[in-house]
């Protein structure tokens, strides 16, 4: 008799540890979820026109703008005097990857179409 009532004691006990641990982990999960679709902003794309001289001058911004925090993909043309930028609104703005363009040296005239 006391093994029976021993073994649903602990039958019990652990049913109720593991619903326990169940909500614990599913209420996490959503709040990781919440998190991570706050922090992802709109993707927008911007396309400068950049005054570039050289191919080191499209290898220079390449290599900066690449690495400037929300771009998403980046085009460099040296023919069409254009710097083409994908980006995450929710971490940088268009004002942002102007100023960093500039700061290398390369002023922008405008914004294509």
């Amino acid at each position: 008799m006391k093994k029976t009532i021993i073994a649903i004691l602990a039958a019990m006990l652990a049913f109720s540890a593991s619903a326990a641990y169940a909500a614990d982990t599913t209420e996490m999960s959503a709040q990781i979820l919440k998190k991570a679709k706050k922090q992802k902003g709109e993707v927008k794309e911007v396309t400068f026109i950049v005054h570039l001289h050289c191919a080191n001058c499209v290898k220079k911004v390449e290599e900066n703008i690449a690495f400037e925090k929300g771009v998403k993909d980046l085009k460099v043309s040296l023919d069409d005097q254009t710097v083409y930028i994908k980006y995450d609104s929710a971490k940088t703005s268009e004002e942002t990857l102007k100023a960093a363009i500039t700061k290398l040296g390369y002023p922008v005239s405008g914004i294509a179409k």
